[in-house]
């Protein structure tokens, strides 16, 4: 029998070193399938964005609610306008500009001379009419000096046929028919004369209340000559020199009064609840940061649109319906705008907030 000699060797230093330092694997099994055993399950980390979902809906519906309420009770627009009186100041007459007498943005009273015209041509007007007058006054003098003889002539005409009438009379008539009937012509003429005098008078006097009536008039353009300020204000545009030739209607200077208010423009559906005296929040963009306080004080009787140069004609069959603005004006608190006099200035532009409380 053939024997196999297997011959043991001991692990040298090397070896037992490499055994000791490789990592033994352990595997856990289940005692009894004899199957590795599973890790316990972690929780998936999908559910975070729905959570962040949800709260990002609460948050928008809280916010929606509360814009909701504010909607109730507060009205806004920054479609809004500083407005106030601008005059066009003009000339009532042709004319020469012979001085100019304020500068832009200079302050002026109500009456205050702006400039003048040359009232030459006018002066010598007057004079003409003047001698007119005169003339007519002397012509009524002697029209009733006219009068007066004629009524002294029929006077003595009517006593004599007031004789011849009674002569006429008595039995045994002292004077034919032929000398009562040319004492009567002569009566009736004297009479026609002192009527033909007294409409002489009257004519003459309607002469003296024209020429008296064309003094007037030359009087007025001639106070024409001076272009005065109608109202308080500042001279915010100035378009006249001394040596300009000038007419009528022609504006020559803007004049802008003190007095200012605010014009809204209000969409058609923010007007359910607006009313004239609520009281209004403005601020103008001048002033960032500042709010002024107000009130309602009327809304116009039609939108925009309706006032623009060519409206709207929607019965052509081209239709696209849009949401109309309507003009509101809101008037400042006296207080609110007394610092800031001559600083809000029409054209600014502003915001406004309503109270629909009141």
């Amino acid at each position: 029998m053939n024997t196999t000699r297997i011959d043991i060797q001991e692990p040298g230093p090397t070896e037992v070193n490499r055994v000791a330092t490789t990592p033994v694997k352990t595997e856990t099994r289940n005692t009894a399938s004899g199957l590795p055993a599973s890790k316990p399950p972690q929780r998936s980390p999908k559910f975070l964005p729905w959570l962040a979902i949800a709260v990002l809906v609460g948050l928008g519906s809280y916010v929606g609610y509360r814009w909701w309420q504010y909607t109730q009770v507060w009205v806004g627009t920054d479609n809004a306008y500083v407005a106030g009186h601008i005059s066009q100041v003009s000339a009532r007459i042709p004319g020469t500009v012979t001085a100019v007498l304020v500068e832009e943005n200079q302050l002026v009273a109500a009456g205050q001379i702006l400039a003048r015209l040359d009232p030459a041509d006018l002066k010598v007007r007057r004079e003409q009419v003047r001698a007119a007058l005169a003339q007519a006054e002397a012509q009524v003098n002697q029209a009733r000096a006219q009068v007066r003889g004629q009524e002294a002539g029929a006077n003595r005409t009517q006593l004599e046929f007031d004789r011849a009438d009674k002569l006429s009379r008595e039995a045994n008539s002292a004077i034919s028919k032929q000398e009562f009937d040319n004492a009567k012509a002569a009566l009736d003429a004297a009479q026609a004369a002192v009527a033909a005098a007294r409409s002489g008078v009257t004519s003459a006097e309607a002469q003296v209340q024209v020429a008296a009536a064309n003094l007037k008039d030359v009087e007025l353009q001639l106070s024409y000559t001076e272009i005065t300020a109608p109202a308080a204000g500042r001279i915010g545009r100035k378009n006249i020199e001394a040596g300009n030739r000038v007419q009528p209607g022609q504006a020559l200077l803007a004049l802008v009064q003190p007095d200012v208010w605010v014009i809204a423009n209000f969409k058609e559906t923010q007007l359910t609840n607006l009313r004239p005296g609520q009281e209004v929040t403005l601020s103008v963009d001048t002033f960032p940061g500042h709010a002024f306080a107000g009130r309602v004080e009327s809304v116009a009787p039609a939108s925009g649109a309706q006032f623009a140069l060519l409206p709207p004609d929607n019965a052509t069959g081209n239709f696209t319906k849009i949401v109309q603005r309507v003009p509101v004006k809101i008037v400042f608190d006296d207080a609110a705008v007394r610092e800031f006099a001559g600083r809000i200035v029409p054209g600014m532009s502003a915001v406004v907030t309503v109270s629909l409380r009141n």
